[in-house]
């Protein structure tokens, strides 16, 4: 049998396979464009609990506040005053007070300063010590006529008890302007509690 003269032709070779695309990476600093921006992957649970979940809290915010509120530690008053004038526009101010203690434990007298307000100004100073304010007494006899024992800085006041001193001061105005003053304040700072203010 003769040869076929027509070569059979060599079948093609098979098509490489196309490399498979690199699979995007996320990156927090860029995002692609292929991911989807239409829905965030997490939502807030329901407004109800939301709304419940808000009145708790502002339930106990009120009564911490109201447990933890600023309470009352001295009751009392102004009971007098007496000053004198001296020679260069300034008063020396002896004011009686009478403090009482009100709370469950004893406190001390850290100081105390006072504040005058007239048409002309305001004015306040810190009083005086003890033994300062004994010396204005034997110069000035009618700064201390009628007035109570001094209150010292660093008394103690038990709980419960009420103490009753005097504290002189000194203001750069006349008797004139302090006699028609609008208001006298002292303010008694104790230790480890809020200052008290009395006003007459």
């Amino acid at each position: 049998m003769a040869d076929n003269p027509t070569p059979t032709p060599t079948p093609a070779p098979p098509p490489s396979a196309k490399p498979k695309p690199k699979q995007l990476e996320m990156d927090r600093a860029h995002v692609p464009w292929s991911e989807e921006f239409d829905k965030a992957k997490w939502t807030l649970p329901p407004v109800g609990i939301v709304l419940i979940a808000l009145a708790i809290v502002a339930v106990l915010v009120v009564v911490v506040g109201y447990t933890n509120r600023a309470k009352p530690v001295v009751a009392g008053g102004i009971n007098g005053v007496n000053a004198v004038q001296l020679q260069d526009n300034t008063i020396l101010a002896a004011i009686q007070l009478n403090v009482s203690n009100i709370t469950e434990k004893q406190w001390f007298i850290r100081n105390v300063k006072a504040t005058v307000k007239t048409d002309q100004g305001e004015y306040s100073d810190d009083a005086a010590t003890a033994v300062d304010s004994q010396r204005y007494f034997q110069a000035f006899p009618a700064l201390g006529e009628g007035t109570a024992p001094i209150l010292k800085f660093d008394q103690k006041i038990p709980a419960g008890q009420s103490e009753t001193g005097t504290v002189v001061v000194s203001f750069p105005i006349t008797k004139e302007q302090f006699d028609a003053r609008k208001s006298l304040t002292v303010t008694i700072q104790p230790f480890d509690n809020r200052p008290v203010t009395l006003t007459k």
